[in-house]
């Protein structure tokens, strides 16, 4: 069982960009202190839900304020990016990371935000991403780039840079549907859900499976990986007392159900995602209270969901900085130890 860090890098009413960011590198520092295993980034646009626009950025900057944690994006949207300066990017990270950079790939949940790239369609969105991977994953293994598609070309395009891990960093496809997992598993990637409890384990259930069929498989795009993990995202608010972590729990997760419904209700959508603090058909479920509870509550989600890895989203909506600083010390110290197994 591995633990984690999610983060959408909210807009904040009552602080500055400025602020925000810094909140986000004191929670990284904090979290490798604390013996976490990694840190990972939305990428949204033109929405409050995430003012990380480049994740690039703040990675890089997290990487100097830590010395083991591991980080990503999950994920770099990749239509959004040239393919020849993603490499690079990527190149970049992992070489000043110490090889530590996790890697997230995805093609963009939201049309409405591809909008804003003029991608026209979601089969535009969907060639795009898939030429910009095939880029990588040749860029990888070649001094000389050279590729001819439907949106992109290179023609011996001379490569100077190499990621530090080989042949690349471990990716990681956020899945939600039976057919995503079938890609996601056939080639082992890690994977992360927002999903309902019971949908979650069915569909680990189904990763496991198509992973043991096809572990040996030659070509698989992340065949360097031993063996997967299988995350859920999980909003935990950990405080002295039921009553203050409710209180302070409840209040941020409305900001944040606003920040994630920001854009349907802009532009008059249906809202696919169903977001209940405390709903059993809700698809992202908070815990809060003081550590014994948090305890029981989050062993009973990993039973439930069959995860290897949680990924606790720690800061979200207005939650106060120092409240959710103080929800990862409590949490590491005394609720992280009873969730693992003793070695041996």
């Amino acid at each position: 069982m591995q633990f984690g860090i999610f983060d959408w890098v909210e807009a904040s009413d009552a602080l500055s960009p400025q602020e925000v960011y810094e909140h986000k590198l004191q929670l990284a520092a904090a979290a490798d202190k604390a013996g976490l295993h990694g840190m990972f980034l939305a990428e949204h646009q033109g929405t409050p839900l995430s003012i990380d626009a480049s994740p690039a950025l703040l990675l890089a900057a997290m990487f100097q304020r830590t010395q083991r944690l591991r980080a990503g994006a999950l994920t770099f949207c990749l239509p959004w990016y040239d393919p020849y300066r993603f490499y690079n990017e990527v190149c970049m990270l992992d070489q000043m990371s110490g090889g530590r950079l996790e890697l997230g790939v995805g093609r963009g949940v939201s049309p409405i935000e591809s909008q804003i790239f003029n991608l026209k369609s979601v089969e535009e969105s969907r060639e795009r991403y898939r030429e910009t991977l095939d880029i990588f994953f040749a860029a990888c293994n070649s001094p000389l780039l050279n590729f001819q598609g439907k949106h992109y070309e290179y023609r011996d395009v001379e490569l100077f840079n190499r990621p530090l891990q080989r042949p690349y960093p471990p990716l990681w496809f956020p899945s939600s549907n039976r057919d995503s997992i079938e890609f996601t598993a056939r080639h082992g990637y890690h994977t992360a859900l927002i999903a309902k409890t019971g949908e979650s384990k069915a569909l680990f259930n189904q990763y496991r499976e198509v992973w043991e069929k096809h572990k040996g498989d030659l070509g698989r795009h992340n065949g360097h990986v031993a063996a997967p993990f299988l995350a859920k995202t999980q909003h935990i608010v950990i405080a002295e007392t039921y009553v203050e972590a409710e209180r302070i729990g409840l209040q941020a997760y409305e900001r944040w159900k606003g920040h994630m419904h920001h854009l349907t209700r802009r532009y008059d959508r249906p809202e696919v995602l169903k977001l209940e603090p405390f709903g059993e058909d809700s698809v992202q479920r908070l815990i809060v209270g003081p550590p014994n509870t948090v305890v029981d509550k989050l062993q009973e989600a990993i039973a439930a969901t069959g995860m290897n890895y949680m990924l606790c989203i720690f800061s979200f909506g207005n939650l106060p900085p120092q409240a959710a600083l103080r929800s990862l010390e409590m949490f590491a110290g005394e609720v992280m130890p009873k969730l693992r197994p003793p070695a041996g």
